[in-house]
């Protein structure tokens, strides 16, 4: 942005970023200039008539060709007079890019959204980009009617061509946003991108704990096998009732006095084996002998 004036640099610096300093090519009595560090400006624009376009075609002494893509402009003679220039806009583009046909000369009176005090500025341009938009823009600029909240972009583009060759530039790109009275003058700083976490171990995820439970009673998974037989031998000698009692009567030796001792001696190996199958049946919790 270039201005004749030094506080008003300065101003336009505190609000866009960037430095102010000398124009050193500047002409017209621009001696300032800023470098902006922004690529789109929040803008006001009064109307429809904010938008000056027009199409020139130059010559060595200046202005040949002035008309609005169907009549003259100038000189006064032809004003009002068909210019003759292509109706189609890509035919117009066309022309002019063998220097048969003028091109766009689009000039903008704005003033900065965040300090409309400081007066207008105006935004020149030749983009054949934005003469395409200006029937769009004029239009959205009437139904705001009255001062509209604008962006004004500079909007990057990078293509490749058939032939391979990289493009890129930078086209003007004006966006209607609303009023004065619901739009903010300044757009929102854009969000700072969150911190990626810090690497860390890979973790296993955690296993819930187990809730408590009561162990369930061990299942018998024994099977008694006894000779009967035997077993009522063993009962008559011991002086038993039952086989219950005919096993807990022989671990405890509980025979004192009650039998002969060379039955007992005939008896005890026996005994004994039948004392380790109810010993089995007894850790097994199955009280139940056959």
């Amino acid at each position: 942005m270039t201005t004749d004036d030094a506080d008003v640099a300065t101003r336009v610096a505190s609000f866009l970023g960037g430095e102010p300093q000398r124009n050193e090519g500047g002409g017209g009595g621009l001696a300032h200039e800023v470098l902006t560090s922004r690529e789109s400006v929040r803008i006001l624009l009064d109307g429809p008539d904010a938008v000056a376009a027009r199409m020139v075609l130059q010559g060595i002494k200046g202005i040949i060709h002035e008309c609005d893509g169907v009549e003259f402009l100038s000189p006064e003679e032809k004003k009002g007079q068909p210019c003759g220039c292509p109706p189609l806009f890509e035919n117009r583009k066309l022309a002019a890019k063998n220097g048969r046909s003028p091109m766009p000369s689009i000039d903008i009176t704005f003033r900065i959204a965040a300090a409309p005090a400081l007066g207008p500025f105006h935004f020149m341009t030749t983009s054949w980009q934005m003469a395409a938009q200006l029937s769009d823009l004029l239009n959205a600029l009437e139904r705001v009617d009255g001062p509209a909240v604008c962006d004004l972009t500079m909007e990057l583009v990078v293509y490749t061509t058939k032939t391979g060759r990289s493009v890129c530039y930078r086209k003007p790109v004006v966006t209607v946003l609303g009023t004065p009275d619901t739009v903010a003058p300044e757009p929102p700083p854009p969000a700072e991108p969150t911190p990626a976490p810090a690497p860390s171990a890979p973790r296993r995820k955690a296993r819930p704990a187990p809730e408590p439970t009561t162990p369930p009673a061990p299942q018998s998974s024994h099977s008694v096998n006894v000779d009967a037989v035997l077993l009522r031998r063993a009962a008559q000698v011991l002086g038993t009732g039952d086989h219950q009692e005919t096993v807990i009567a022989a671990l405890s030796e509980i025979v004192a006095g009650r039998q002969q001792t060379t039955e007992l001696a005939r008896l005890r190996e026996d005994v004994e084996r039948i004392a380790a199958i109810a010993g089995q049946a007894l850790q097994g919790r199955d009280y139940s002998l056959t």
